[in-house]
This record gives C-alpha cells, structure tokens and sequence, in this order.
C-alpha cells in the first residue's frame, strides 16, 4: 500500500522509496526466487514509539516445506510480544515453526507476528533470512512510475505511508477454512453485499463493477479491473464515525480466477487535512493472503480518534495490476445520529446504549438442568455464541466436582440438547470454565482452575481439549474463578480468593498464555461474614465505547447478587455502576420472573457475547445474562448438593 500525497514528481518519490527506504507505514519487503519461498515483511501498524509486523513465508517452490526457520536484525528496534512462532535470539532474532504451521504446500502461506519497540528510530523493514527465503537480500516493493494516472484526483494519488494509528492493532489472516466469523449484531453497513447496485462502493483508482460471475453470498459481488497500482483498490463508504470509538470491521475477498496468491490490506482513511509532507489519514487495520480458489476474510479493529472526519475504506493490494472481488463488508460499532451514507433512504436508526443504574432484569425459567444420572446441579456457566450455535460449558456435580458441554441454536432448545460430561477426556474435568477464541494463535482458549490452567482446540463443538497447562506462575493459595479479556496490547487475568480482594495479572499479547505475578484491584473487607468481593469476576468490553465492564459476584446478608464498575481502561481506575444490595448489577431486587420466581439469588454465569474472540465484547442495547440460579435447598444440607440451575437474564429497556 504505497501511495504519495500531492506529489508533483511520482517517480522521483518512488526512486526515493526504492533506494533508501524511507518513511513509515506498511510497505513491504518482498523475496522471491523460483526455488525459494517468498518471505515477506510487513509492519502491520505503528506508533509513536512501537509496532506490530508480519512475516509471511510463502511457499513459491515446486514442493511441499516440512519444517523452516527465519532470521533477521534490527539496528535500533527490538522484539517485546511473540505469536505464532516459536522465537529466539535478542537480536538477531530467529523464528521456527511451531507444531500446526511447520507444514506449507505449494503455492501456500503461514505468518507470525511479533510487536516491537522502536526505541527512538524508524520501524525498519530487515532482510528476512533462512534456509526457506535463500538467504537473499529482499526487494523493496514500490509504485510504478505510471501509477498514477492524470484523470485521478489529488487525494487520490498514491501515498508513500500508513500513519501510525493511535493504538497497535492485530492485523487478521484468517480465511474461510481457518476459523468462523460473526458478523456484529450493530453492523451498519448498507449494501455491504451488492445487492443494490454500488451503492457505497466505488474505487481510488481502476474499474469497480458489480459482477454476478463470483460472489460469497447473495447475488453479487464488487469486481476491481484495470489496476495499474498497489494504492488502486476498492472503496467503501460507511458515513461519518464516532472519534474514540472502535470498530470491528470485515470484508470477504476472493482473487480473479488463475491469479497467484497474493497480499490483501484494509485501510482506513479520514479526510485529507492541510498538511501535505505527513499521511497520518491513513490506518493500517488488516492484511490477509487471498487466494482465487475460496473466499477469505479480511478482519481487524479501527479506532477513529482525532478531529479529522471519517472518508472511507479502502481494500487493496500489493500486486499492481490484479484484479478481485469483495463481498459482505460489516462494521459495527457506534454510529452517531447525524451518520448516514449515501444510501441513506434506508439508513437504520443510530442506536447507543449508556449502562445507568438502577438497572432491571427478566428472567426465563431453568434453560438448562441436570438430566443426566446422578447429576446433582449444573453450574458455573461460559457461553460463545460462534457461527449462529450456542457453545456452554459448566461444571456439575455428581460425587466431585466435573466439567460438561452442551450446543443448541435457540435458547428453547437448550434442555433437549444433549450434556456431555467431560469426565475422562484429555483435559479432565475443567471446574469453573471460561472460553474464548485467541485471533493471534487461531486456537480456541478453555481458562479453568484447581490452580489456573489453560487447555486449547480447534473445535470449539468438540470437548476434544489439549491437556492442562498451568496460567499463572506465583499463584497464591485459595486461587479461584479465573477470568482473561485482552485488549490490542495486552491480556488480563482476574481471579479471586474468597477473601474480600479482586486480584489482576497481564502480560503481553505476544506472551499469552504465560502470565506471572498479580496485584490488587480492589478490597473490600466489611466483614461480619459477609463477602462484597466473593467470586466470579466478569470483565467486558461495551460495543461502540471506550468503555470495560466489571461484574463481581457478591455474598452479603441475603441471596448472592452481582455488583460492577466501569472503566475506559482495563488498568482501571473502576467507577462504581450498580453496587450495593439496593441497587445491585443484578438480585433479587431487580429480577423480575414472568414464570414464576424459582432462583433465590444470581450467582456465577457469563454475559452472552456479541463477539467470540478475546475482546470479549458485549452489546449493551442487548445484555443477556446466564447465570446459575439456587433452585431449592440443598437436600442433605450441604453445599455441595445444592440444586443449581441455569437460566437467562434479558436487560429490560
């Protein structure tokens, strides 16, 4: 993506780029040799003293790679997070394979990503070595002098950078046959799928048409001809965004039939302002290697920031002069009043919902209780809504404490559905779960405890689970009811210990799953046997704000109950939302239950997300809340026997 804004003399910036390698952005270096792979470069985004970037190993050779490792050094910039490769070396830096990526066929490609501190230089772009890459000093990829034609419009020239976005970013990669995606319950693209004309859709440069011949969904598909530059790519409009606010953003991409695989990026560009030497416009948000043979999914987060309004998205790629489609293209997030896009005749109703106490609940009756053979009570809920299927896993008690999953499409169907106990697999029995899909290794995460512990897959349908490996290095004593929620840099682990304090640990994004040491979130030690910091922290992402949500389960005179906080940062400081026994997140004193009250007390569950993956973001026009419900005494008289049942709450509005 190179592009140069306002530039009387094209080929002389270019012979400029080539040369010396100057300016930031998301160029890329490219080798390639006919009995190598191509082993490219990336920087996927940067900041003022950081960045993220890719190195992509495409196999261009005639036989299949079993195995490979890279090399590379910097001068002044230096590795702090890893993904997707097993690394070392502190400069240089090697790279290996790890056990699911060491495999590429012919004409395939594998990536891993690492973020870095620039450490007062430029982010550099080095030559990526190896046996694979051949060894060979990288070509820099740059606009043909020709790139621009006369008739384009001068903020439609090529630029020679990406700005660095105002946060780092994780590009996605992932494709059709890799790993599902949800689209936004907000979404708010019009014509996203081509069904009425372009409307929306349009182009930098080169030919935009609606094209029948191939399409993902529907009827059509954006087709892009006659390019004669990587910046030509195709646009689409989405109307004006709101500034602070993140955005998921996704558009499926397909190359024209017989053409090589090859680099796709989404980019975000505001409106040009007054200065033309710098191109903070621009906003690196994806990159993925798209093929002509399947559709693959362009997918990452934007955050608008600054004063400069919103212009639009542009889809484009490395290659000069391919050509290919786009189709289904969704975005949500918040959307303010005044947005509309050009097809505004049929422009939904902006919709952003600020969480106020006091708040009110209706619940269902029991959605899901034991049914099978001494099966005492289900508890202890996490649920991923992925691919229009609900996914819980819970733990139920028999003689100890076990872990069972259970898939149903409608919440109706929940009981019929069959419970599996996971008794005896790989994993054993996962007390306490949480699951969540982790975009930088395309692995589904289960989180659980007796001591923290992780486990992955990748089925989430299937409790086929890999065996336990332990979360948190140094965990105190009494550790229990582990929670993770990552942001673009960083992952957090809350968890309790039944003694009044919510504890946190973070590590980097490139170091997950390894975390070490904790500190304290906050106290509460009121004592008189009663816990206002017990169990079960729940922390959230709002969708469309830059806001967290944090639920912690309470056990104070009467029945358990949740209180909450918010925060525009997962460090905190946590502003209290609804936390007391009068005006709880949510209780007995502010559920309502059509069908019959049968729960004494909310106690662990997990809100339903809008998404699946590590954000963990929910939509707050549309909170929903499975939690486990005490659906009677305890026939024995103890604990352990109480009849727990799990049911819904819906947030009244």
């Amino acid at each position: 993506m190179f592009n140069y804004k306002n530039s009387p003399n094209i080929l002389a910036q270019v012979l400029k780029r080539t040369c010396g390698l100057v300016g930031a952005g998301a160029a890329l270096a490219v080798l390639s040799h006919s009995a190598f792979a191509a082993c490219t470069y990336s920087i996927d985004n940067e900041w003022s003293d950081g960045f993220v970037a890719t190195i992509t190993i495409k196999n261009d050779t005639a036989a299949p790679i079993n195995g490979w490792n890279v090399n590379w050094q910097y001068s002044t910039n230096r590795i702090n997070g890893t993904w997707n490769a097993n690394f070392s070396g502190s400069n240089p830096y090697a790279a290996t394979n790890i056990s699911w990526n060491g495999n590429i066929a012919v004409g395939q490609s594998v990536s891993f990503g690492f973020q870095g501190t620039k450490n007062g230089g430029a982010a550099e772009r080095p030559t990526v070595n190896g046996a694979a890459c051949g060894g060979t000093s990288p070509v820099s990829s740059a606009p043909r002098s020709s790139a621009a034609p006369s008739s384009v419009a001068p903020s439609s020239v090529p630029r020679s950078s990406v700005a660095p976005s105002s946060q780092p970013v994780i590009a996605s990669s992932r494709s059709s046959s890799s790993a599902g995606y949800t689209v936004p319950a907000n979404n708010f693209a019009q014509n996203g799928g081509v069904e009425n004309a372009l409307t929306n859709w349009s182009t930098t440069a080169g030919t935009v048409a609606r094209s029948t011949a191939d399409k993902r969904s529907g009827s059509a598909s954006a087709l892009i001809t006659g390019r004669t530059g990587s910046w030509n790519g195709l646009t689409f409009n989405v109307g004006s965004l709101v500034s602070g606010s993140q955005y998921d953003v996704a558009v499926w991409i397909k190359l024209a039939p017989g053409t090589p695989d090859s680099v796709v990026q989404l980019t975000a560009k505001r409106q040009d302002d007054a200065d033309t030497s710098t191109y903070n416009e621009y906003t690196h948000v994806a990159t993925v290697t798209a093929s002509s043979t399947e559709w693959r999914l362009l997918q990452g987060y934007y955050t608008q920031s600054g004063s400069t309004a919103f212009q639009h998205f542009i889809i484009e790629a490395t290659d000069a002069t391919m050509s290919y489609y786009a189709d289904d293209f969704s975005i949500g997030g918040q959307r303010p009043a005044s947005s509309s896009s050009s097809s505004s005749s049929s422009s939904a109703p902006s919709q952003t919902c600020e969480l106020k106490a006091p708040l009110q609940w209706t619940s269902t009756g029991p959605l899901i209780s034991p049914k099978n053979a001494n099966w005492k009570s289900i508890k202890d809920p996490s649920v991923v809504k992925y691919n229009g299927t609900y996914h819980v896993y819970a733990t139920y008690y028999d003689t100890s404490y076990k872990s069972m999953y259970t898939s149903f499409t409608d919440w109706n169907n929940a009981q019929a559905a069959p419970h599996i106990s996971m008794n005896g697999t790989t994993v054993g029995n996962s007390v306490a779960p949480q699951v969540f899909f982790f975009r930088p290794h395309n692995k589904w995460y289960l989180i659980t405890q007796w001591g923290g512990a992780y486990s992955t897959t990748d089925d989430i349908s299937r409790p086929n689970w890999s065996a336990k490996k332990k979360l948190l290095q140094g965990e105190p004593a009494n550790s229990l009811d582990f929670w993770v929620i990552c942001n673009a840099t960083h992952c957090y682990l809350y968890f309790s210990r039944d003694d009044g304090v919510l504890y946190m640990s973070k590590t980097t994004i490139g170091n997950f799953p390894n975390f070490s040491g904790y500190s304290i979130v906050m106290e509460d030690h009121r004592g008189n046997g009663n816990q206002y910091l017990f169990e079960a922290p729940n922390v959230y992402k709002l969708d469309g704000q830059n806001k967290y949500l944090l639920m912690v389960e309470a056990w104070p005179s009467g029945p358990r109950m949740f209180r909450s906080w918010t925060s525009t940062s997962l460090d905190g400081p946590w502003t209290a939302l609804a936390d007391t026994d009068a005006n709880p997140f949510a209780g007995n004193r502010n559920v309502e239950w059509p069908t019959g009250k049968w729960a004494n007390g909310i106690s662990h569950g997990e809100l339903v997300r809008s998404g699946y993956d590590e954000r963990l973001t929910v939509d707050p026009c549309n909170l929903e809340f499975l939690y486990q419900g005490e659906a009677g005494p305890s026939p024995d008289g103890q604990y352990n026997t109480i009849p727990y049942k799990l049911g819904l709450l819906r947030l009244k509005k």
